[in-house]
């Protein structure tokens, strides 16, 4: 008993320490591409013309298309590891699209700063989350709830209100539904090796399990560079 318990340990922290290396790789990945898009003039202005000239359909396609490869992932999750991987960097690189305003926008002392604060709070979060045996699923609801009205509320501002203390306060509730996300997401790493721990694909599905870390991170920082960041 004790043998299958220590083969379960390990296995747990193995299948752990390769989500988080995915998560790790991910958002090194997506700055990158992002940076890369943005360092394309001719690119990175036909792409703002683009987003000026029809906002509901660049929302919709940058929200929508990385949507579509998170789907494609969970698909070839249990069948294929290298087209997991292939729908993976098809997701990081679509969703990279929207981080290339920020280039333009903050310098890159703020972008250091705030990749270097929101890695130090996805740590902090992410830690608690796994080593916590409150059970976070309870907070799954709520979570929902909050995040949607928080994309609601933020896109109506976008399109209508154009507010910045209104940017500025769903900015702050994005990075404390955030905080609780990247916990509630790091509990569940426990679950998803629990529920595939036979499987031949755990590679494939500790790709699909870093998906919501890396948009968790993501979002997190894109939120503390909006509220801090030394913008041009």
């Amino acid at each position: 008993m004790q043998t299958i318990d220590k083969v379960k340990s390990a296995g747990l922290a193995r299948f752990t320490s390769l989500v988080y290396l995915y998560t790790g790789l991910g958002i090194a990945f997506w700055t990158i591409c992002a940076q890369a898009i943005a360092n394309n003039k001719a690119l990175s202005m036909a792409l703002f013309q683009g987003m000026a000239q029809h906002r509901i359909i660049s929302m919709i396609l940058m929200i929508g298309v990385p949507i579509a490869f998170i789907s494609l992932c969970g698909r070839f999750a249990t069948r294929s590891y290298f087209l997991t991987f292939l729908s993976y960097l098809g997701f990081l690189f679509t969703l990279s699209f929207i981080g290339v305003p920020i280039f333009y926008i903050y310098s890159a002392k703020s972008i250091v700063q705030a990749l270097t604060v929101t890695s130090a709070v996805f740590i902090v979060s992410a830690f608690y989350g796994f080593i916590t045996k409150r059970d976070l699923t309870k907070w799954s609801r709520t979570l929902m709830i909050g995040l949607i009205s928080i994309i609601v509320v933020e896109a109506i501002n976008l399109l209508i209100f154009k507010s910045t203390p209104l940017m500025m306060l769903t900015s702050a509730a994005i990075i404390i539904i955030f905080l609780f996300y990247i916990a509630f997401d790091s509990q569940n790493i426990k679950r998803i090796y629990q529920n595939n721990s036979s499987s031949q694909s755990l590679g494939a599905i500790a790709l699909l399990a870093s998906v919501n870390l890396v948009l968790d991170f993501i979002n997190l920082f894109m939120s503390i560079l909006q509220i801090f960041g030394d913008s041009n």
